[in-house]
């Protein structure tokens, strides 16, 4: 602001000042100014508007304003100009302009100088107004965008609402009536809650299931028990309620060791992770080599490059874990693992073993099984249900078939790109 105002003012003293040289008479020695030419403010004393020009040799000439007052003269070459800010008459700020020159052959200064104070006051008002209105503005600003928060989060207390009728149980997932900033959000808790619910509906049959399977033998061995030692009870007999005890023994000891192979298939980690194969994978083949430490199975991984992490891990190493131990049960030697990159971003795991195999129609009836009492049954049936409820809880696809290059059996499962992975 201060350049501008001070260039606004240096423009038109330039102006005054060519007015003066021209307003000036030089003839026969004889320097005279024409003062009608001159405006009237520079007749008023101490009007702030003030010259000087100064004749080398001769004289120099006063404006009126300058009432026997003088101004502050630098000497400078012809064709100079010199600008500065000086002290003037009642102490008056002046801007200040020296010009030397040359005119018929003799050198003169003109000095003309302007008052400021005026100026600078309504510039230091104009500065104070801007101060108050900018601290204004900006309370409004601040007060707006308060606002604007407080309106925003208002429609947040909905998402609370929801969020507590959840946990009440009177919803099981969230309304997406929410504003489009936090639908991706919601859609992701939603997806989780899926996973939540469809993982403890397995817990859920699961335990079904174990409390099944081991009410019958536990029936077996209260009925055994109970039996009194009578003396129609001899040797023979006894040895057969021995033998069927122990067959009922070994049958809750292989419910309770598959329930802690599961265990140890799931491994460590927070729930809802991402699967990431290439770190996940080879634990668990380390794992079910442990299990069948005996036979010395060769597990083959084979992982491509591509792959990224998908779907939950705990749902992943369920599946596989599921389809490596049933492998590993049914292998002769050799199991090969292979979890490839398709078009589209789809995911297929292949897993295939050496064993004996199964009939084609075999596979058909094993495909459709959905009776989770299999789980109970050694052999392919071995976790199935619980395999085809991760598949299904995925969209995914699998496929069961002869293993072509093994001679045992091949379980293939396609994840598709399009599919909540």
């Amino acid at each position: 602001m201060r350049d501008m105002t001070e260039n606004f003012v240096l423009t038109r003293m330039e102006h005054d000042i060519e007015s003066l040289l021209a307003a000036l008479e030089i003839t026969n020695n004889s320097i005279h100014l024409q003062q009608n030419r001159m405006p009237l403010v520079y007749q008023k004393p101490y009007s702030g508007h003030y010259f000087m020009i100064i004749v080398q040799g001769h004289k120099t000439i006063y404006s009126r304003s300058l009432w026997d007052q003088s101004l502050t003269l630098e000497t400078i070459n012809t064709g100079d100009t010199k600008v500065q800010l000086t002290e003037g008459p009642n102490h008056q700020e002046l801007l200040q302009i020296n010009a030397a020159f040359n005119k018929k052959g003799m050198d003169l200064n003109i000095v003309l100088a302007e008052d400021l104070t005026l100026i600078n006051q309504s510039k230091q008002e104009f500065i104070t107004y801007f101060l108050i209105l900018s601290f204004m503005g900006l309370v409004l600003l601040l007060f707006i965008q308060g606002l604007i928060i407080r309106l925003s989060f208002r429609r947040l207390e909905i998402i609370c609402s929801d969020i507590q009728h959840l946990e009440d149980g009177e919803i099981v997932k969230l309304p997406e009536d929410v504003p489009s900033e936090i639908l991706p959000l919601v859609h992701e808790v939603n997806h989780l809650l899926l996973l939540l619910e469809k993982r403890l509906e397995r817990s859920r049959n699961a335990l079904g299931n174990l409390s099944h399977a081991l009410k019958s033998p536990l029936n077996l061995l209260y009925q055994y028990i109970s039996i009194e030692p009578l003396e129609i009870i001899d040797t023979q007999a006894t040895s057969n309620v021995n033998a069927k005890v122990q067959l009922q023994l070994e049958r809750i000891n292989q419910l309770i060791d598959r329930e802690l192979k599961r265990a140890r298939l799931a491994g460590r980690g927070g729930s809802s992770q991402r699967f990431e194969p290439a770190r996940e994978l080879p634990d668990l083949v380390q794992v079910i080599q442990q299990m069948h430490t005996q036979r010395k199975l060769q597990i083959n991984l084979i992982l491509d490059e591509q792959l990224t992490p998908f779907g939950d891990r705990e749902d992943m190493l369920e599946l596989i874990g599921n389809l490596l131990d049933n492998a590993g049960k049914w292998a002769k030697t050799t199991i090969n693992i292979t979890m490839t990159m398709k078009e589209g971003n789809r995911v297929e795991l292949s897993i295939e073993d050496d064993g004996a195999g199964i009939k084609a129609e075999q596979l058909h009836s094993l495909a459709h099984r959905g009776v989770r009492l299999d789980e109970s049954v050694e052999g392919h049936g071995l976790g199935l249900a619980i395999v085809y409820d991760i598949v299904k809880l995925y969209s995914a696809s699998i496929q069961l078939e002869c293993s072509s290059a093994l001679g045992g059996l091949r379980v293939i499962v396609c994840f598709g790109g399009t599919n909540k992975i």
